[in-house]
C-alpha cells in the first residue's frame, strides 16, 4: 500500500515539474524567436524532472510544490 501511495506522489510531482520545467523552457524558445525544435525541450524537461522529482521525494520534507501538485492533480 505504502509503495502504490508513494508512486501516485512520484507521478504528481513529476507532472507538476514537467510542466513547470515545459513551460519556462517554452519562454525561453519564445524569446529566441522559436528557434529551436519543441520536441527537445518536452525530452529535456521529462530528463530534468525526473531526478529533480526523486530529490524531492528522497528529502522527505512536505514543500510548497507538494500543495501545488495536489491542487492541479
Amino acid at each position: 500500500m505504502k509503495n502504490r501511495v508513494l508512486s501516485k506522489k512520484f507521478v504528481k510531482l513529476f507532472l507538476t515539474y514537467f510542466v513547470l520545467f515545459v513551460v519556462l523552457f517554452s519562454i525561453v524558445d519564445y524569446y529566441a524567436y522559436m528557434e529551436f525544435n519543441f520536441i527537445y525541450f518536452i525530452i529535456i524537461s521529462a530528463l530534468i524532472a525526473a531526478p529533480v522529482t526523486w530529490v524531492h521525494i528522497k528529502n522527505g520534507k512536505k514543500g510548497h510544490m507538494n500543495d501545488v501538485s495536489d491542487e492541479i492533480f
